[in-house]
């Protein structure tokens, strides 16, 4: 009795899931150098849109009942549903419709005129790509690493700034990392609807001026830098995508012309088909309030780079209407734990501060000179994450008689007479924790890594953490706090519970024996046996966005885990001694003299 009442529940949740899906709920997802700020108009001020669109409403083929449940292929993704990808990173969806692009104006401007755009269906990024994503591609061969930029941190080689956005990126480096997770850069017209929505707003929150708890923009941050991604939940766009104005531009992937908004087509624009610069949009950490209007255009070679010039990617097609590419689940990911808020407390901690000299001495006749770090009584005396003047610093260790370490560094361009500013960090080893896995994997406690649970999903009755949707049998429930979906799963979400959809239909339990087998990651192969996705690096040791990866656990963690604060002290490198030869001194001829016997002694010296 208990268990059909049981079943009987579960199936009424089904039927709400899918019904309310339907109706599309919103769903709140709680240059070479730095590029010159282009000059903006004064005339640019935002002004409402002539005509306000309606957004489409997406729905189900039919209505979902008990007797008649509507099968996967007829489910569609929604606004709000969040898509899992192969890097780990969210996509949102953006359905179909038509917006008002641009804006008019009463002088010329080339965002003027305003026009009507219809657009296909599309994927985006939730958030723009992060330094610990983009240097698994550098990883892989695939990419190649971010320009370090005049008078600016190297963020992308700071632990702490792993989830923040990538920058320092061309073009072409952007476009790579997009090729990488099979997708590519968004066109303009995808860029602007995804910030201001069917309705065209002024900014993507809305009408309200922007401000520090919007968006980082204006120097906002002391120091002025970007800012993790997805950190103003308040500032996104009616598609639940993050950052849309601030934190960093985004390389688009259209040419630009100044004059092209008055010949756009009507549908699915993608830019001129050639030009010299290419289109970023959406203002960064540094812009005045008159650059994040996500109306504004701004063009540089595509060659160039910047401190605050970021980028997102948009999937190529719609893989979940797709019956040829699908998408295959790795064989292996790592756990996570980001439920431990507070510093776990253990002797000594925090550390002292190293000492910290430059020094320069003479080796064999050879000049030999460096930044001398030397660390006692601080766990285990190791540091990591160590700069000078922004750049890796190439150490050699050395066990000192008093139990500490001494650290002998050097980096490409060290000299003599030079200061040097040193950044250095005290390792951190977290306490153990309980380590989570992903919907669909099992903690292997051997190795600590999550391991697939599944090659196919399961049949009713459903283990814990599935629901049962008929007639495609259990699917993943979506639990945020095991990171959402699966990677190649898809979210169909309601105010009362979220599911998992598989774009790959062979993962159901029902699928036909003569399913493809899917696509899988750069640098991974479908292993049949398994079937899975793997690597020779399994798991790959990068997290989402929002985590750190902790070797010693081999696990992903929260950033807040970590000490923020790294020492950082100036050193002067001294000059070496001058290699001058010391002269031989001169003899003293002795003399015939005579001696007076009471200084005998003394006359032996001088005299014969």
């Amino acid at each position: 009795m208990k268990r059909s009442i049981h079943l009987m529940l579960l199936s009424i949740s089904v039927i709400l899931v899918l019904t309310l899906s339907s109706c599309n709920l919103p769903f709140k997802i709680v240059p070479n150098d730095i590029t010159p700020t282009p000059a903006i108009p004064e005339n640019r001020t935002p002004q409402p849109p002539s005509a306000t669109p309606q957004a489409p409403t997406a729905t189900l083929d039919q209505t979902p009942t008990p007797d008649n449940m509507t099968s996967l292929a007829d489910l569609v993704p929604v606004t709000g549903s969040i898509l899992k990808w192969i890097d780990l990173s969210d996509f949102v969806y953006v359905p179909a419709g038509e917006f008002l692009m641009g804006q008019d104006e009463t002088t010329p401007s080339d965002h003027a005129p305003a026009h009507k755009v219809t657009l296909s269906g599309f994927w985006i990024q939730q958030a723009e790509v992060t330094n610990q994503q983009y240097a698994q591609c550098v990883a892989d061969g695939k990419c190649s690493a971010p320009n370090q930029e005049p008078k600016t941190p190297y963020w992308y080689l700071d632990a702490l700034k792993a989830s923040d956005p990538v920058v320092g990126v061309t073009w072409f480096q952007a476009q790579e990392y997009c090729t990488y997770i099979n997708s590519r850069l968004p066109t303009e017209s995808e860029w602007e609807l995804t910030a201001r929505g069917f309705e065209s707003k002024a900014y993507p929150w809305g009408t309200d001026q922007p401000d520090c708890s919007l968006l980082d923009f204006n120097n906002c941050l002391d120091p002025s830098e970007p800012e993790e991604v997805r950190s103003y939940n308040n500032g996104a766009s009616d598609f639940e995508a993050m950052d849309m104005s601030g934190n960093v531009f985004e390389w688009t992937g259209d040419w630009y012309l100044d004059t092209y908004y008055e010949t756009s087509p009507a549908t699915n624009p993608t830019g001129p088909q050639e030009g010299t610069k290419k289109v970023y949009r959406g203002g960064g950490f540094n812009s005045p309030l008159e650059e994040v209007n996500p109306i504004l255009r701004f063009a540089i070679e595509p060659e160039k780079h910047a401190a605050n010039i970021g980028f997102r990617c948009v999937l190529l097609g719609d893989p979940t209407k797709s019956t040829t590419e699908t998408v295959g689940q790795p064989c292996q990911v790592l756990g996570s734990n980001d439920e431990l808020k507070t510093q776990p407390t253990f002797t000594p901690y925090p550390c002292e501060p190293a000492s910290v000299l430059g020094y320069c001495e003479l080796l064999g006749g050879k000049a030999s000179y460096g930044v001398d770090i030397r660390q006692k009584g601080c766990m285990s005396n190791k540091l990591n994450s160590m700069t000078g003047n922004s750049q890796p610093l190439t150490c050699s260790v050395h066990q000192l008689a008093n139990g500490g370490n001494q650290f002998l560094c050097t980096f490409p361009g060290m000299a003599q007479g030079i200061s040097v500013d040193v950044r250095y960090c005290h390792p951190f080893f977290a306490q153990p924790f309980v380590i989570e896995c992903p919907s669909g994997y099992k903690l292997n406690q051997t190795s600590k890594v999550c391991e697939l649970e599944y090659t196919k999903l399961p049949s009713p009755p459903c283990p814990n953490g599935y629901l049962d949707v008929p007639p495609n049998g259990c699917m993943p429930l979506n639990d945020p706090n095991k990171g959402g979906c699966p990677v190649g799963y898809y979210s169909i979400v309601s105010p009362l519970t979220s599911v998992c959809m598989p774009i790959n239909s062979c993962l159901l339990s029902n699928a036909p024996a003569s399913c493809i087998n899917p696509t899988c990651g750069a640098g991974e192969f479908f292993d049949t046996a398994k079937g899975c996705c793997a690597s020779p690096d399994t798991p790959k040791k990068f997290c989402p966005a929002n985590l750190l990866y902790n070797a010693d656990q081999n696990a992903c963690i929260g950033s807040d885990m970590y000490p923020h604060e790294c020492p950082v002290e100036k050193v002067k490198i001294p000059y070496c001694p001058t290699l001058t030869p010391t002269p031989s001194p001169t003899p003293v001829p002795k003399q015939n003299c005579y001696c007076d016997p009471k200084i005998v002694a003394f006359c032996s010296m001088i005299c014969d």
